[in-house]
């Protein structure tokens, strides 16, 4: 796996992983905290499908 491939991966793996505990300790996936982390996981995940599709070409 490309470098930068496996660095965005393992990012990602992190933030999910953040993500769970977070929503767990809060209780509930709708809260804000939760909500903004959800929203910079998608961000992530877009970056490393772009990263993707341009290591491919």
């Amino acid at each position: 796996m490309n470098a930068a491939l496996l660095e965005e991966s393992e990012a990602i793996e992190q933030l999910r992983g953040d993500l769970v505990a977070l929503a767990m300790k809060k209780g509930t996936f709708a809260d804000h905290s939760v909500l903004e982390m959800s929203q910079q996981l998608d961000e992530f995940l877009v970056q490393f499908i772009k990263l993707q599709q341009e290591i491919r070409l």
